[in-house]
């Protein structure tokens, strides 16, 4: 998310006009996206055999945290991926460039807020038992 929403967003942003930039950033998205869930799911399911195998609720603290967050972070992306991805997909499909161009500052705004958490979360990990 990180190459989207720093690099590839701005620079579609300079060069192409909505009608062009929306579906291509859908596209990019569309072909990401199953990549995310995968990602999700297998870092979410190691969160919790390491907590299994820490002591569950007895896991230093940090690892409650790494877990925390990472649900957060899940929440944020189904939330993204089921209402305002929709409504890209659709705004774009209708071509309803004002209403996509709101879906997509939705999608900047929530990607940028996931981006704070990953880094807040792999410091978490980095600094572990001395927080």
């Amino acid at each position: 998310m990180f190459f989207a929403h720093m690099a590839l967003r701005p620079t579609a942003a300079e060069l192409l006009d909505p009608p062009q930039r929306l579906p291509l950033l859908h596209g990019v998205f569309s072909r990401f996206f199953p990549w995310v869930w995968i990602s999700v799911m297998l870092i979410m399911s190691s969160g919790v055999i390491l907590m299994v195998l820490l002591g569950g609720f007895k896991a230093a603290l940090h690892i409650h945290v790494m877990l925390a967050i990472g649900l957060v972070m899940s929440g944020i992306f189904a939330y993204i991926y089921f209402f305002p991805y929709a409504g890209l997909g659709r705004e774009t499909a209708a071509r309803n460039w004002a209403a996509a161009g709101v879906a997509m500052a939705k999608i900047r705004r929530l990607v940028g807020i996931n981006l704070i958490l990953g880094l807040t979360n792999t410091c978490v990990a980095l600094l572990g038992r001395m927080l």
